[in-house]
């Protein structure tokens, strides 16, 4: 079989590939190519459906139609994993032995589960990572179960999850509506070690702590204590013990590219791409959780596994693949989380945790213990570089901006950072630049094609 365009990976850097493809590129074949067999869905929202918060037929993030409407092939299901690829010969081998040739093709096969050397972790069949759809299934699966177990004993059901990061955060919720008991192991000081700063931690933790959830920092799993192939509970980092009934195993993920490094792709803590996302292999491109990201605030490079990075990813991955001669270029990035615990919201985004007396930099912290609020900006040369917001969601959008284009705080009211701006905040400049932001640049107001030009800042 031969496809034009061959996608491996179904979820968000795949799909806006395909859709940015099919927009330039109307007749070429799309093949999309994934070992899991549901349609493309939001992966961020597996702990929801948990949660009865969406349904499974909710949690679709393109219509039913996706694949038919653009003349995509789906091959999806167990067997179209990526397992060979030659990019001489553009092909790639999947593991059901399916060959398909391809003119070019995108690598967005996001991350897979990092499984920690614990001894025992392998051993046990009630344990789960938290990755995907089928994962989160299986964890609520091994929550009744164990519930039922549980309480036909008459005593508490219990959990354990290894990893307080993100996911793991966002399975304990999910599997704490199901079970009695849920403890979270975490090997760093803090919980949320890459999106927290140490009191934020401390008051998200209590409030985790409220709703049946025990943090664990700085303690984790030695050894999984296994009888006849069940996990019935975990010799922890400190010497303890700690029964359950079932574990779920969130330490972190790492790049799913073991098949395209083999195939002499350049890889350092990702794909190594340049700036229309093309690996050093010819006609093959990345998207997604694999790709190396250059920090836009700190300089550094590592993958950025955030669902809207993926799809801004896929988008130019797919318009270079498709020769669009203005398909734009990716030039960095910086983290942005927004994510809820409860009632609680979290929303985070660039330098969060800057090195003691780094020059340049400052940290204005305000909180609120009785309100359960917590702010944190990061200044760095008069600049916004980063912000923490717990239960304190307003104006995030507009910090983001501020971090996007390196503005100057001293050109705007202080006020900002208290209450929620107003335009008129903002100088001639600022307002014109977000008053048209997405607006053509060769347009004026009533549509006609001229040459629009900022206005000064007078």
């Amino acid at each position: 079989m031969r496809a034009d365009y061959l996608i491996l990976g179904n979820s968000a850097a795949g799909v806006s590939a395909a859709e940015a493809i099919r927009a330039t590129d109307s007749c070429g074949s799309i093949v999309i190519a994934s070992p899991e067999p549901h349609r493309v869905y939001g992966r961020p929202l597996i702990s929801y459906l948990l949660e009865g918060k969406t349904s499974l037929e909710r949690i679709g993030y393109k219509n039913a139609d996706f694949y038919e409407r653009l003349n995509i092939e789906p091959f999806l299901g167990p067997g179209y994993d990526a397992m060979r690829l030659d990019a001489n010969a553009h092909r790639a081998t999947f593991s059901n032995g399916t060959e398909i040739e391809y003119g070019r093709c995108l690598i967005a096969t996001g991350s897979i589960p990092f499984t920690p050397p614990i001894e025992g972790l392998d051993e046990a069949q009630n344990v789960t990572p938290f990755l995907t759809l089928d994962n989160a299934l299986k964890a609520q699966e091994l929550a009744d179960r164990a519930r039922a177990a549980a309480h036909a004993e008459g005593r508490e059901s219990r959990a354990i999850v290894i990893g307080a990061g993100l996911i793991g955060l966002k399975a304990a919720e999910a599997i704490s509506h199901s079970v009695d008991r849920v403890m979270v192991l975490e090997l760093a000081p803090r919980i949320l070690p890459a999106v927290l700063d140490a009191e934020g931690a401390r008051l998200l933790r209590g409030m985790l702590a409220r709703h049946g959830i025990e943090c664990r920092p700085g303690v984790s799993a030695q050894k999984i204590l296994v009888d006849g192939g069940t996990a019935h509970g975990a010799l922890l980092t400190d010497g303890t013990e700690e029964p359950c009934d079932f574990i779920v195993a969130a330490v972190g993920v790492r790049p799913n590219t073991a098949f395209a490094v083999e195939a002499g792709a350049t890889q350092g803590r990702g794909l190594v791409c340049g700036p229309d996302l093309q690996t050093s292999l010819p006609d093959v491109y990345a998207a997604g959780d694999v790709v190396q990201v250059r920090d836009a605030l700190d300089g550094t490079e590592r993958p950025l596994a955030l669902w809207p990075n993926a799809v801004r990813q896929g988008m130019i991955a797919g318009r270079h693949m498709a020769n669009d001669p203005l398909a734009p270029v990716f030039d960095g990035s910086f983290a942005v989380n927004a994510v809820d615990f409860f009632e609680a919201s979290l929303l985070t985004a660039g330098l969060i945790n800057p090195p003691d007396n780094a020059e340049g930099v400052t940290c204005d912290v305000r909180i609120d213990e009785a309100a359960g609020t917590y702010a944190k900006f990061v200044v760095r040369d008069g600049k916004l570089a980063g912000y923490i917001l717990l239960n304190r969601p307003d104006n995030a959008g507009i910090y983001t901006w501020l971090i996007e284009h390196e503005t100057q705080l001293d050109t705007i009211d202080p006020a900002l950072f208290d209450s929620a701006p107003l335009n008129c905040d903002f100088d001639k400049t600022m307002r014109w630049e977000r008053l048209h932001a997405g607006y053509p640049a060769d347009r004026n107001e009533k549509g006609f094609l001229v040459k629009r030009e900022c206005p000064s800042a007078s």
